[in-house]
């Protein structure tokens, strides 16, 4: 049986002033809507009774969200839900933080004989004022109430205490279009809460609780909810390809850079260019030989690594993500790569006379050039990521940690030669693993037509 996905959003805005607040570098409506936008929602209807003009003018000028969005005070808001069935409704509280997967989370699999589908979080004590707490009973949503503040976390229990507990809303709903009917009434003309719209849920059927508590999905009521929220955010920043070095060191450093860069006038693609900037300067550095400035030629590099772990964070936390950036990107680190490779062996043939240490730093630049952006066109163009376990280990060496790592290792040795040596014969090895992936897929894709 086909599976109905939700492509329609209505956006319930309960308080015009918070979605206007920054969130890790855009507002915190415009946020969600883009989360929903890559979690595969493609039509929103604002539903905000006071048709707030400052929220218009934000959404207005993002040509992202504009082509995508109706205001509920110039539609029929419950003919036009009543026309959606049988598909599935997202409802989102506009003041909500979520990764975008939780979309998907929500809508499979579908509804089947349920009225709808609630994200929640375990409060654990820790009941926050003005959201809505539901009670439970298993994963069965039996009552709900809004906390206010000074009230105490003891509920009313509902059927047997010993089955029931307490959570709180985080957010969304997925609900089926004729269990919104009495709610899509109300919203035209009052400020609703989530509270309201689970009630006149239950009145139609049941609604069914997923936890989402080890999530990024919350509302945002308070600065503490707020600063919750941007922790996990950028907890979420890491990639799958990063190093154990990467992940305890760098993006530690660049998450302090990137919370401070968000907030300003300047595109991930400049942020790359810069990182670009300072990698040329740790060229220069090795260009001019000896240890001292090898040593400074390392430290600048490293800068420049942290910058291009920024650019990335820069970019999926303002959705301004784009292969022709991630191109950018690789061709960038490829360069500054292979400059110092280059570099360091012109400086030592200048220094040392070493015998043919200009043809083996020509070779590894070449070679580390090719590798570092034919990885980026399987993986990130072509989407062809392998699951052979000689490729992971290879590729775990293959890395900007470890090019990073040993790089420093063998300066601080003073034995740049060997580094040289060892980055030539470990690329070409690596070059002919790439080649095979490739071969392999144009292989697949032509099989597939």
């Amino acid at each position: 049986m086909r599976v109905a996905v939700a492509n329609l959003a209505l956006i319930l805005v309960t308080d015009p002033q918070k979605s206007l607040e920054d969130h890790a570098g855009l507002p915190l409506l415009k946020r969600t809507l883009l989360s929903a936008q890559k979690g595969g929602i493609d039509e929103f209807i604002i539903v905000d009774a006071d048709s707030d003009e400052r929220l218009r003018t934000l959404l207005s000028k993002d040509a992202r969200i504009h082509p995508h969005v109706r205001w509920s005070d110039n539609d029929n808001l419950p003919d036009l839900i009543k026309d959606r069935a049988p598909e599935p409704i997202m409802l989102i509280k506009a003041e909500a933080v979520f990764d975008p997967n939780i979309i998907k989370l929500m809508a499979q699999p579908g509804l089947d004989n349920m009225a709808a589908r609630v994200a929640v979080r375990n409060i654990a004590g820790r009941s926050r004022p003005g959201q809505c707490t539901l009670e439970l009973n298993g994963d069965d949503v039996i009552d709900c109430s809004i906390r206010i503040p000074h009230q105490t976390d003891k509920h009313p229990q509902v059927g047997n205490p010993e089955n029931t507990k307490n959570v709180q809303t985080a957010g969304l709903i997925l609900a089926r279009p004729d269990a919104l009917k009495y709610f899509a009434m109300k919203a035209a003309v009052s400020h609703l809460d989530l509270c309201d719209a689970v009630e006149d849920i239950l009145s139609v059927g049941k609604v069914k609780a997923v936890d989402v508590t080890n999530e990024l999905c919350m509302e945002i009521t308070s600065q503490e909810t707020m600063q919750e929220s941007k922790n996990k955010l950028y907890g979420l920043l890491s990639l799958s390809s990063d190093g154990p070095f990467s992940i305890h060191v760098s993006r530690k450093l660049s998450r302090l850079v990137s919370s401070v860069l968000v907030s300003l006038p300047i595109t991930p693609n400049q942020i790359t260019l810069l990182s670009l900037f300072i990698g040329l300067v740790a060229c220069w550095f090795f260009l001019q030989g000896g240890y001292r400035y090898s040593m400074m030629g390392a430290v600048m590099l490293y800068a420049s690594i942290i910058l291009d772990c920024s650019d990335g964070e820069v970019a999926r936390l303002k959705f301004m993500y784009s292969k022709y950036g991630g191109l950018l990107d690789s061709l960038c680190d490829s360069t500054v790569f292979s400059g110092v490779l280059f570099c360091a062996a012109l400086a030592i043939h200048r220094d040392s006379h070493m015998p043919n240490i200009i043809a083996v730093g020509a070779v590894a630049a070449v070679v580390m050039f090719i590798c570092s952006n034919l990885y980026f066109y399987l993986h990130y163009v072509k989407e062809d990521p392998k699951s052979d376990p000689a490729n992971s280990i290879m590729r775990s060496f293959a890395n900007e940690d470890s090019f990073y790592l040993s790089l420093l290792g063998f300066t601080l040795l003073d034995k740049l030669p060997w580094y040289l040596w060892a980055v030539a014969a470990g690329t070409i090895v690596y070059l002919f693993i790439l080649i095979r992936d490739l071969m392999s897929s144009l292989s697949s894709n032509v099989k597939t037509r």
